[in-house]
Order: C-alpha cells, then sequence, then structure tokens
C-alpha cells in the first residue's frame, strides 16, 4: 500500500477510536507522529490536509465550522432503516434506533450539532450530530427518535431527527451576491443549512440585503420569495437593521397603529382629575441615563416625625392611551418591550406615546399610577397604597448630576429646596433598603456592560463599561420597592396577577461554578448542596476583596437560571423575593403594562369593568406571560447580536495590536478571552504552535502534552488580535504570553 493510502487508513482509524467526538488537525497530526512514525516517517501538513479532504470526497469523514475531523455518520430518513453503514461510529451491529418517535425542540450550534429537548425553553436530553439532522433548522419543532444504546462518551443520549412539524421562522435575512453570471443568496444565519432558491432578483445588485420569506420546503433547497430591500449592505445602519429583521423584529409601526397614536392627545379632563390623586405640587423628579428620552418612572420620599420614611413611586399611566385591544395594545403585545440598539430604540409603542404623551417630562402634567408605602429603619414595608394620580415632574435629572451632586462636586444650590431635600432622605432610605435586601440574601451581580459610542456612518469609535454610580443604585432600590409592594397589595387583594420569576440554579452547574471559582482563590465555606440566595450572596460578601471577582461574577451570572413571567409565584431566587412583578417599566415593557390593566379592571375602574372582561383577560394571563418571556428572549439576542458586530468591527481596526485580557471559556478546539473592555475572542488551538495541547474536561483546562502548560479559567494573558470579522461577529486572538502579577 502506497504511502498516501497508508496515511488515510491511520487517520481514518484515529477519528474512529473518538466515537464521534470532533478531533482537532493538530492533535490528529500529534496523534499520527506517535504512533505511527516508523511507517510514515515524517508526515508533512499539506500531505495531512490532502489525506482529509479524500477521505472527505470519500464521505467517510465530516469537518466542523472549526475544521475538526469527525466520522461521517450516514443515516437514512426511511423510518424502516434502523442500521447504520459500515463508516458509522454507530457501526456496531446492535446501535438501533427506538421505534418511538418523540416530538421536541432543537438548537444547533455554531459546529452545526443539534440538541432536542421537549420543551422549548428546557435543558437539553439528547443530541443529534449535524449528519442526523436532516435538514431540520435551528428552533425547529421537529420528531426524532433516540438511539437505544447510549454511547458513554456523551453526557446526552443520541437522537435523529425524523421530521420537521414546525419552522421556527420562515423569514430570513441574506445578502445578494452575483458572480461570473451567478446570482444566489447567501443567509446571514450562519447556523442554517438551506439553498434558497429566488423567484426574483428584480430590484437586487450585488451587495443587497434582503428580508425573504420561504415559501415552500423541499429537502435542503427553500424557495423564497422578496418581502423586503433592507439597502445596500455598504450603506449606514444597513448592518443593525439586517440583524433586526433577522431576529423578526419589526422595526416600524403600521399604518393602522400609527393612525392610531396620532389621534391620541393630551386631555386632562375633569373626570380623570376626580378619580386621580392631584401630586403636582409633591417635589416629584426623574432620574435616568442622560440620553433617556423616556420617562416612565418618577419619585419622591418624606421623613415622617417617627423616624420611618414615605416611599412615592409614581409610573407612567401608558393603559390609559393604549386601550384594552386596541391596534396599540395588540402591537405592543407582539412587541413585548423596546429593544436598544448602539444607534437606535426600537420602541415598544410610537414615538409620540414614548418620548411625550406618556412620558414623565418635567413641568408638564401626566397621568401616572402611584405606590406609596411606609418602610422602617429596617426596610419593612406597611401601609402600602396604589393609586391613579396626576404629577407634575419638578426636575429631570441625569444620573451624571446626581452622580456628581453625591460626590460633592456640585451642590445643588440652584434646586428647589424641597426636591434637594428628597433627593437626600432618598439616598438615606436607598442605603436602608440595600441592606435590608443585602440582609434577605439579595445576590448583587456585578457584571460591567459594555458602552458602545459610534460615529456619525455608524461606525464603533469607543467601546468603555457602564459606570454604576450611587445614583443608579438608589433608582434600583426604589424600582424594587415599588415592584415588591404592589405584589403585596395585589396578593393581598387576591387579584389575578402575574409575577417576575427566578427559580433556583441547577445543582450541577453551582458546583461546576464552585469548582472554577475556587481556583481563582474563592473562598465557598458552605455545602453546595440546597444553594439558597442568602447562601451565594454570603460567598460575595465573604470574597468582596478578591481581584477576580468581577470575573467570577460573570460566571455566576452563568450558572443562574433564567428570569421569566408567569402567573404562577415562585419567587424570584437572584434578588432574595417572595413577591416580585415588573410594575416600573410600561413604556418599554408589556407585562408592566399588564399589571397596571390589572389594578384598573379590579380596583380603579372595577365597576365599569364586566365580569365577562375579567374572566376573558384573566384567561390569558398565562399565555401574555410566555409571550412577554419570549419577546424578551429575542430582545437580549437581538441587542447581543448588534453589540456582538460591533466589537468585531472595532476591533478590526486594531489588527497586529496587543491587549491585556483573562481567559472566560476553554474548550477541546482552544479558549476565549476577554478584554478589559468587554470585547471577548477566541484563541484557536492550532494557533498554539509550540506544543500539542489536549482538553482536561475534569479540570477544564488545555494542557500541552510536552510543555505541560495549562490554560485555565481565569488566567491572565496577552493577546494579539490577529482577524475581526463584522459579518460572522468573530474575532480572533493570538496567545503572546501569560501575564503574571
Amino acid at each position: 500500500m502506497d504511502k498516501s493510502n497508508l496515511l488515510k487508513d491511520y487517520i481514518l482509524n484515529i477519528v474512529k477510536k473518538e466515537n464521534g467526538r470532533p478531533i482537532p488537525e493538530g492533535i490528529l497530526m500529534h496523534k499520527l507522529a506517535n504512533a505511527h512514525r516508523d511507517e510514515l516517517g515524517y508526515i508533512k501538513l499539506d500531505d495531512l490536509r490532502a489525506s482529509i479532504r479524500k477521505l472527505e470526497a470519500e464521505k467517510q469523514i465530516s469537518l466542523t465550522r472549526g475544521n475538526s475531523i469527525v466520522l461521517k455518520q450516514k443515516y437514512s430518513s426511511d423510518k424502516n432503516d434502523k442500521k447504520f453503514s459500515r463508516h458509522s461510529s454507530y457501526s456496531d451491529s446492535n446501535t438501533e434506533l427506538s421505534t418511538e418517535v418523540k416530538k421536541g425542540w432543537i438548537h444547533i450550534n455554531a459546529s452545526g450539532n443539534g440538541f432536542v429537548s421537549l420543551n422549548e425553553n428546557d435543558k437539553a436530553q439528547w443530541f443529534v450530530r449535524k449528519e442526523n439532522i436532516n435538514n431540520a433548522q435551528n428552533g425547529d419543532n421537529v420528531e426524532f427518535s433516540v438511539f437505544l444504546h447510549k454511547n458513554e462518551r456523551m453526557t446526552l443520549e443520541n437522537a435523529v431527527v425524523k421530521s420537521v412539524i414546525s419552522h421556527a421562522k420562515d423569514t430570513y435575512v441574506g445578502e445578494a451576491v452575483f458572480t461570473g453570471g451567478e446570482k444566489k443568496i447567501i443567509l446571514d444565519d450562519k447556523k442554517s443549512t438551506l439553498n434558497i432558491i429566488l423567484d426574483d432578483y428584480a430590484g437586487l445588485v450585488n451587495g443587497s440585503k434582503v428580508l425573504i420569506r420561504i415559501e415552500r420546503y423541499e429537502g435542503n433547497n427553500a424557495y423564497a420569495s422578496v418581502l423586503r430591500i433592507i439597502g445596500h449592505k455598504g450603506d449606514v445602519g444597513t448592518d443593525i437593521l439586517s440583524i433586526v429583521y433577522d431576529n423578526g423584529v419589526e422595526p416600524d409601526f403600521s399604518d393602522a397603529v400609527l393612525n392610531e397614536a396620532k389621534k391620541i392627545t393630551i386631555d386632562i379632563n375633569e373626570h380623570e382629575r376626580k378619580i386621580r390623586v392631584d401630586l403636582s405640587n409633591k417635589p416629584i423628579v426623574t432620574i435616568d441615563p442622560a440620553t433617556s428620552k423616556d420617562f416612565d418612572d418618577a419619585f419622591y420620599c418624606e421623613k415622617l416625625e417617627d423616624g420611618k420614611y414615605l416611599l412615592s413611586v409614581q409610573i407612567a399611566d401608558v393603559t390609559h392611551y393604549v386601550k384594552y385591544q386596541s391596534e396599540l395594545d395588540k402591537n405592543a403585545i407582539e412587541r413585548g418591550c423596546s429593544i436598544y440598539l448602539v444607534d437606535r430604540v426600537i420602541p415598544m409603542v410610537p414615538h409620540n406615546l414614548s418620548d411625550d404623551i406618556c412620558s414623565l417630562n418635567p413641568q408638564v402634567e401626566r397621568l401616572a399610577l402611584s405606590c406609596d408605602m411606609i418602610i422602617d429603619q429596617n426596610g419593612s414595608f406597611s401601609n402600602i397604597k396604589v393609586f391613579p394620580c396626576i404629577i407634575k415632574s419638578h426636575r429631570r435629572f441625569s444620573y451624571d448630576e446626581v452622580n456628581k451632586y453625591i460626590s460633592k462636586e456640585t451642590d445643588f444650590s440652584k434646586e428647589e429646596p424641597e426636591v434637594k431635600k428628597s433627593i437626600d432622605i432618598g439616598l438615606e432610605l436607598s442605603d436602608i433598603l440595600s441592606r435590608m435586601k443585602n440582609q434577605r440574601g439579595y445576590i448583587n451581580f456585578n457584571v460591567p456592560k459594555a458602552v458602545i459610542k459610534v460615529n456619525e456612518n455608524g461606525e464603533p469609535i469607543e467601546i468603555t463599561k457602564e459606570i454604576h454610580g450611587r445614583a443608579q443604585k438608589m433608582i434600583e432600590d426604589f424600582a424594587v420597592a415599588a415592584n415588591e409592594a404592589v405584589t403585596i397589595y395585589a396578593n393581598e387583594k387576591n387579584y389575578p396577577f402575574i409575577y417576575r420569576v427566578h427559580d433556583k440554579p441547577d445543582e450541577q452547574k453551582i458546583k461546576i461554578f464552585a469548582i472554577e471559582a475556587k481556583k481563582m482563590n474563592f473562598k465557598i465555606n458552605t455545602s453546595l448542596d440546597n444553594v439558597e440566595s442568602d447562601t451565594i450572596s454570603k460567598w460575595l460578601a465573604d470574597n468582596k476583596d478578591n481581584p477576580n471577582i468581577e470575573l467570577i461574577n460573570m460566571f455566576l451570572l452563568r450558572s443562574m437560571a433564567k428570569a421569566k413571567y408567569d402567573t404562577k409565584n415562585v419567587g424570584h431566587f437572584g434578588l432574595a423575593s417572595k413577591t416580585y412583578t415588573h410594575f416600573t417599566s410600561p413604556i418599554r415593557r408589556y407585562p408592566d403594562d399588564i399589571v397596571h390593566r390589572i389594578f384598573w379592571m379590579w380596583e380603579f375602574l372595577k365597576n365599569d369593568t364586566s365580569d365577562e372582561t375579567r374572566k376573558e383577560f384573566e384567561k390569558k394571563l398565562q399565555e401574555l406571560c410566555e409571550k412577554a418571556s419570549r419577546c424578551e428572549l429575542r430582545a437580549i439576542k437581538c441587542e447581543r447580536e448588534v453589540d456582538s458586530m460591533k466589537f468585531a468591527e472595532y476591533m478590526s481596526k486594531h489588527i497586529g495590536e496587543q491587549f491585556n485580557g483573562v481567559i472566560t471559556n476553554l474548550a477541546n478546539f482552544g479558549f476565549y478571552v476577554q478584554l478589559e473592555n468587554t470585547i471577548e475572542g477566541f484563541v484557536s488551538i492550532n494557533s498554539l504552535g509550540n506544543d500539542f495541547y489536549k482538553y482536561d474536561e475534569t479540570s477544564n483546562e488545555l494542557i500541552g502534552s510536552n510543555t505541560g502548560q495549562r490554560f485555565r479559567f481565569g488566567m491572565k494573558v496577552k493577546v494579539e488580535c490577529i482577524n475581526a470579522d463584522k459579518s460572522s461577529r468573530k474575532i480572533e486572538f493570538k496567545y503572546i504570553e501569560q501575564i503574571k502579577r
């Protein structure tokens, strides 16, 4: 047998022994050299790659998106075909599929492999290799069957997709690419394997970004039509709009919604004045970011003679204008929340409402709901009242202004005395509320957020960390207090209600967190069984001086469950709260409007609301919760993808430059490094040319076979930016050295 065929056979044998795990090129070369040096002699990289290409052409192996090698698994979608070919890693004659067909949801990762769960938001229970996905797309509802014999090296059972029940989405964003007389659409969604066949290219040029709709599927072919030409990929803002549309978000309002919004005016008539409490003489103020245009929460504070405090929080009365089942209301349900991107806001309601009519702008009368409560020195609530009111904000403060006052850079000498007094009392009260929250186990996830500054062309020119001062903390304390107080009030009245809930974290994730955190000298002196909120808050308090606390907080946050909306109250783990909802941001979150509407239907206008309307609304609450939770996840995904794209665009101007960072995640193909400005990039194992590295799952480390060099979570490193691709939103680093200090 000639050397090239011998090399192919040895490659195939090594890949088979991996039992379905992808093997990076560097590790494959290392294993070949160790096991077959006598037969093969010196192996050239070009010869290795040529053999890999031949094996791939023969359909014996596949390459992952990271160019690791994995055995080609062949499966026929015929339901009677239960055995695999001799080339499959499941070639054992005992490897069969169950005859039972299950239904579930598939999520596909960047390498093309899938993970299936029975419910859309549950943890994955089955693993589907990309060869067995059978044209399913990310998020699809699928029928699947499970292998009868589990692969012991996999933590999840293996499965095969039999058919697609319904697609997660039928609209995609893509780019028109014209080359050599050929026209095609390349989808932005890199997880999709669809071959798009467009019915008409009229109006498109090379580089046009388009929103398409799939009209029918035939295997991997998808026949589509153009819904919208978004713009040319070089046009300012097209990059962000492409992400918005690809996530199923419509940035513009329909004519029906806009026409309804245009008819709305501020008319505080005698009826409204009769049913509302007039608070216009109170020293009410708003405090928000300097760039904010919509102000949906305000407050004032008083200190009572007995040493207790009155906290009065006013929230914009959006539901007065967004009437139940109106076009505005239906559209707000579909949007779920406002989306905040680097250069724009996609509001939940039209701008004339969000920025003016509903907004608690200074020195003008506005309709609001007020939540008043008495708070003692221990932070306990009493005398909670919720009522409709009319207010006039005396001042619109920015966080910067109040933080400068707190640090004594300014003295507020020109402000109204009552306004200044209210803020001073508010700062006192904030300290009491913070102390109370900390005592009960409130977890303060101190994870910095990036602030991306762009120029007039939408290009990122500066990326910094968001500053979180005492003014921000005070407003957060008041919002949490109001959200808890209205929940307590509604529960006492036995109203149907919705809650903002946050379940306990998965025990396994907490144990993994503890292992990694201890490597960075994070002290954990308690049992990991039945971890409660106060357990974790005590860990953080005991380790507040740990130099790695920011990274540890980030990893801890990743270990937590996702918060959501529900009609069943299981409490809020992160806030250590038994009674919590969202009431304070109705301009930008629909669940807050649901809570407001409950108060109007069951209390403020109880006699004007029919029992039938209340029953109908109550039946919809769980459905509305689930819809709002999905919309929130969509908004978060959209915001993160835009940030990732701008990070890559920013780093593309810094190729060849070196940066300090910290390792935040490791895998068998490399590790991720986060820079001091929160940008994260990837160091490929193939770029570590001084050794062959193997990933140790037990220690979560990459270990050099010859040098013993170890890369671990939390390790401080210097890296060089070697590539940054805006379209894929990926940043590549090259490891330079470990930072020892």
